[in-house]
């Protein structure tokens, strides 16, 4: 543009001289300082798109059918509730991934994928593990129940998939209690049921409102106890009639295993274990299973518990029911009852999950992992006001740390929220509780939901549309 209005004005003096009119007289050149300019602001480089799960017919039909057992209907959208990537989801999860696509195709050697999740409250509720549970079977098939307690652990006690009742005179031992008798026998969940008084009792049924795999629908059911020299009897009754009566007295400790007798194909009858007063029985649990291909999710929840406490449980014992399982992914989701101890140094913290994760790692190889970091979990300062823990920050940086040192997946829970300081938003939305550390059932709903796209999304790959939250 300047150029051609130089040509402009060229012409134009010279029409004037061409007409006989004076040219204008020349301007007297000046000297001009120019005025100085403010600097230019930087420019930011733009963010990033934000993360988005992947979106394909299989994963919405299996999240639909999800919400419409556990919420009655699609779960109501806040936009409190993001989302983000497990941190190296595409190799962490390889095998999994991996196994889902044998099944998927008919060639899992034993048509069965299993999820072992460990953790605290948060797990032991049963709820986000219990969506990923109908999730998963919704599109890869309905494996079973998996591995549940044989009688409540607490007073809240809960499983999605089944009811568990039992009378007046069960002890329960975990490793967040106080003492553990010698030789920590806990078990695959890290918890026993005990008792040694005639006729105490315990019962196993389906009817769970929100329950995915049905109880009814088991094909076969295992017993899991302790085999002790002073072990009392107890007997098994399906609906009523008894089965068996097993015998608990051994020379040494050992836990044994009772498969219960059931015509495949035939409806499952509530179980009943019954005890004759002869002696301790001390229960570790029951896995129910189904003939069919498909996927199986153990809730190993216990309330309270630290991931350290899994180094007083038995090893060999644990390491051998686990082993027995061969969970292709196990996840642990940890974090957030550690952050009220502080007088523990966190590297004593780092060390004790080191240890655990060592034990994984050797019970379960070749399986891919997770690890769920803590929700962000504030404290309530004299004032009233709740104000952040510096040491949760301390434990999502060793976790992070660890995870990537064993080659595991990284889920930043506190960070999916909104970061620092977004319990009170979460609060007032009733997606959490008063307490500021647990969910309610809405808000654990939403973490299945965003759990099961963050473990899909690399599986069902970058190609497909991005589902907008």
């Amino acid at each position: 543009m300047t150029l051609r209005r130089r040509s402009l004005g060229a012409v134009f003096a010279w029409g004037l001289v061409a007409c006989g009119a004076k040219p204008p007289a020349e301007a007297t050149p000046t000297t001009s300082v120019p005025a100085p300019q403010p600097e230019p602001a930087p420019v930011e480089p733009a963010p990033p798109p934000a993360p988005m799960p992947v979106s394909t017919p299989a994963s919405e039909a299996a999240h639909a059918h999800a919400q419409a057992r556990t919420a009655g209907g699609a779960l109501p959208p806040h936009d409190a509730v993001g989302f983000v990537p497990i941190e190296r989801a595409a190799t962490a999860l390889g095998h999994f991934h991996d196994a889902l696509r044998q099944l998927a195709a008919g060639n899992d050697p034993d048509g069965k994928v299993r999820v072992t999740i460990y953790g605290s409250s948060s797990v032991a509720v049963d709820r986000y593990p219990g969506y990923l549970r109908g999730y998963l079977q919704q599109r890869f098939g309905d494996g079973g129940i998996g591995h549940v307690a044989l009688a409540p652990l607490w007073k809240w006690h809960r499983h999605n998939e089944v009811s568990v009742s039992a009378s007046r005179g069960w002890s329960v031992e975990h490793g967040q209690k106080t003492t553990i008798r010698d030789g920590g026998h806990l078990g695959l969940m890290g918890a026993t049921t005990f008792g040694a008084r005639k006729r105490v009792s315990t019962k196993l049924a389906g009817g769970a409102p929100e329950s995915f795999s049905r109880y009814d629908d088991s094909d076969t059911l295992t017993l899991h106890y302790l085999a002790q020299p002073k072990g009392g009897h107890f007997t098994v009754a399906l609906g009523g009639k008894a089965v068996r009566t097993i015998s608990t007295r051994a020379a040494a400790d050992a836990v044994h295993a009772f498969a219960v007798p059931h015509k495949p194909g035939t409806t499952l009858p509530p179980l009943e274990l019954t005890l004759k007063g002869d002696g301790e029985v001390r229960l570790l649990g029951a896995e129910l299973e189904r003939d069919e291909p498909g996927v199986i999710v153990d809730s190993l929840g216990i309330g309270g518990t630290r991931a350290a406490n899994m180094l007083r449980w038995n090893e060999t014992e644990w390491a051998a029911a686990l082993t027995a399982r061969a969970p292709d992914l196990w996840i642990l989701a940890y974090g957030a009852n550690e952050c009220m101890d502080e007088d523990e140094p966190i590297e004593t913290y780092r060390e004790n999950l080191q240890q655990v994760l060592q034990r994984f790692a050797q019970a379960a190889p070749g399986a891919s992992c997770v690890l769920v970091g803590p929700v962000d979990f504030p404290r309530k300062g004299d004032d009233g006001v709740w104000v952040p823990r510096p040491r949760l920050s301390q434990i999502i940086e060793v976790q992070r740390a660890l995870a990537l040192e064993r080659g595991c997946g990284y889920f930043d829970t506190r960070a999916w929220m909104g970061g620092e300081g977004s319990m009170d938003r979460w609060v007032v939305a009733e997606l959490a509780k008063g307490d500021h550390l647990h969910f309610t059932k809405l808000g654990y709903l939403h973490m299945g939901r965003v759990l099961a796209d963050a473990l899909m999304r690399d599986f069902d790959g970058a190609t497909a549309v991005a589902r907008a939250q």
